[in-house]
């Protein structure tokens, strides 16, 4: 009781110390005192890594949605990516920065890991709550048992903090689930939340998802976390600029690896960029080099992979069969032999997972670079129960009758000719028209070159490389992709020089190359005319060695042409052109004879030449 200006005596009732969740009904006046403010402090946070680099964009954006009078859209926003990307370090670097800013956050930052991959530190909600509590002020006898209490009474201490002039930022780092996060969300509209996760969970809130960081902040990162291991003396990234690149692009810019290769070299002052990066070229061996300690790049993608049930698991395995850079939602299909619809609801939810990424348009998926190293790891591994070798065929037929597809639409080849080199197990492969024709070719055309050049193509069958060489060879040259047609010819002139290589498919794919090349090649262009002399020859000699007559006839036809380029060998073009007509006539072939007559006559070559 006190007296008040003379007046009788007035109740005051001092409620202080806690959050209260229901109505209190005590005397005239009632002042609430919420806790005491809690001063701004980074104790919260980890501590920051000097290392971190290149995601100043990304910062930037997580910064505007957490500054005061921002519109709060979404409770929350959550960081998602792959495992290793770096999501931890980004939250940290940002809360920093934004209790740095004056007046943003009074009430400083609350930090919990909730350890959601990891099933043996797994830190429940309802426990995670109890620690928040207790950070907020609140007394081990206020804190109740139950999830759904502890909810509230958090959700209410936030929102009488924030309205007291001490707004916080709560940071929830490695949810796994929405049901693992929305306990400890706040719900008043002026308290901020960043959560990260390798997920992209159901909870509305704004999402950021997190890339690699470019060539260029990778080998600062190395740099930068080599110096700070050994000092500022420590000068090797930058003074072997090729070989720190060669790391870089090897960890794939992701964040965990290239820490991992800055400790490898730290532990070793004397060792050599050239050294590691020599060590890192294998891609067999590369997940493994990747490791020091507790630290493994194999393991922070465990986590994410042993939670996949066996449908999503198995096509996670089998994408790694694809070479080229990304897939499309058509070939995955056909690759794990289901429906299409079904495949893209497969894809979209290892999306979500962030085990493999969107690509550059809708329908197209990718594979970070080590993470199709790991998922080929576990293909073969469990290859028999994938059916991974059938699986394979399919995923070249499909190339196959698509590329076959698109040279009966652009030059009306028979799409039957491709039937004679393999089974016709693709029912969905003909074009409205050209322009579709050129779209599907300019989406595919690094998977097609990839299918026959790409060192892991060389699990697949032969047979099947070298046809889609031939029909992949005639959409590139088409459409004037003269580069990849030169690579495509390259791998099948090496196929040819191995021992089952030197057989009738090869001998005619590199004769048909070796045309388009010559067909386009010109003195400006002399690589072209080099490698389609190559073609020809190594035909020439199969036909030869099979003596199948006809088939060098008209390798001779080719080879006149190639010859003519050059004015001194305009005899051995005649030549040639006259051997080609004697083996038409021996077989019959009036047709052919006609046709070495003709090529005689548009190269304006004597009888005598």
């Amino acid at each position: 009781m006190a007296a008040v200006g003379g007046q009788g005596p007035v109740a005051e009732n001092r409620i202080s110390g806690g959050v209260f969740l229901g109505t209190v009904i005590q005397g005239r006046t009632v002042n609430v005192y919420p806790p005491q403010v809690i001063s701004p402090a980074l104790s919260g946070l980890p501590p920051v890594s000097a290392v971190f680099t290149g995601r100043d964009r990304e910062i930037g954006e997580l910064l505007r949605v957490l500054e005061p009078g921002a519109a709060q859209t979404a409770p929350a926003s959550l960081v998602t990516g792959l495992g290793g990307i770096g999501k931890t370090e980004l939250v940290v670097q940002t809360a920093r920065r934004a209790l740095q800013k004056q007046g943003w956050f009074p009430g400083g930052v609350l930090f919990v890991d909730m350890f959601g991959y990891d099933p043996e530190r797994r830190l429940p909600p309802e426990q995670a709550l109890d620690g928040l509590l207790r950070a907020l002020g609140v007394s081990h006898e206020q804190i109740p048992p139950g999830l759904q209490d502890r909810s509230r009474l958090f959700r209410s201490a936030l929102a009488a903090l924030a309205g007291a002039g001490s707004r916080i930022l709560v940071v929830l780092d490695n949810v796994s689930s929405a049901d693992h996060a929305r306990p400890l969300l706040p719900a008043d509209g002026l308290t901020a939340a960043i959560l990260t996760s390798r997920d992209t969970l159901d909870l509305g809130a704004r999402l950021f998802d997190l890339d690699g960081v470019d060539e260029t902040s990778a080998i600062d990162m190395l740099d930068r976390a080599v110096r700070e291991a050994r000092g500022p003396g420590d000068t090797r990234v930058p003074d072997s600029p090729d070989a720190a690149a060669a790391i870089a692009r090897s960890c794939g810019c992701l964040p965990l690896a290239l820490r991992i290769a800055a400790a490898l070299l730290a532990d070793c002052p004397a060792r050599p960029l050239s050294s590691l990066a020599q060590a890192l070229q294998a891609q067999h061996l590369r997940l493994n080099r990747l490791r020091r300690q507790e630290r493994c790049v194999r393991s922070a993608f465990d986590l994410s992979y042993e939670r996949l049930d066996p449908l999503h698991a198995r096509l996670f395995r089998l994408l790694s069969l694809n070479a080229g850079p990304d897939i499309s939602t058509g070939a995955a299909a056909r690759l794990v032999a289901i429906d299409r619809h079904e495949t893209e609801e497969l894809l979209q939810d290892l999306a979500r997972t962030h085990l493999i990424e969107p690509g550059r348009s809708w329908g197209r998926w990718r594979l970070h670079d080590l993470v199709r190293l790991y998922a080929d790891e576990a293909g073969k591994v469990h290859a028999d129960a994938d059916d991974r070798e059938n699986a394979r065929t399919r995923l070249y037929d499909y190339y196959i009758f698509h590329a076959a597809a698109a040279i009966h639409t652009g030059w009306s080849m028979p799409i039957s000719r491709a039937e004679v080199f393999a089974p016709p197990s693709v029912t969905d492969f003909r074009f409205s028209g050209r322009a579709e024709a050129r779209g599907w070719l300019d989406g595919e055309r690094p998977n097609l070159v990839a299918a026959v050049t790409a060192s892991q193509a060389a699990g697949c069958d032969d047979r099947r490389r070298v046809i889609l060489a031939w029909f992949g060879g005639l959409c590139l040259s088409s459409w004037w992709h003269f580069d990849d047609l030169v690579a495509v010819t390259e791998t099948v002139l090496a196929l040819s020089q191995l021992p089952e290589g030197s057989n009738g498919l090869v001998a005619k794919t590199l004769a048909a190359l070796g045309r388009e090349l010559e067909h386009h090649g010109t003195h400006e262009q002399h690589d072209l005319l080099a490698c389609a002399f190559d073609a020809q020859v190594r035909a020439l000699a199969i036909f030869r060695e099979h003596r199948a007559r006809r088939y060098e006839a008209w390798a001779l036809i080719n080879f006149s042409r190639l010859l003519h380029e050059d004015e001194q060998l305009h005899k051995a073009a005649g030549e040639a052109l006259a051997q080609a007509a004697a083996f038409f006539h021996e077989a019959g072939d009036q047709h052919g004879v006609e046709t070495a007559h003709y090529v005689r006559r548009c190269l304006r070559l004597s009888d005598q030449a």
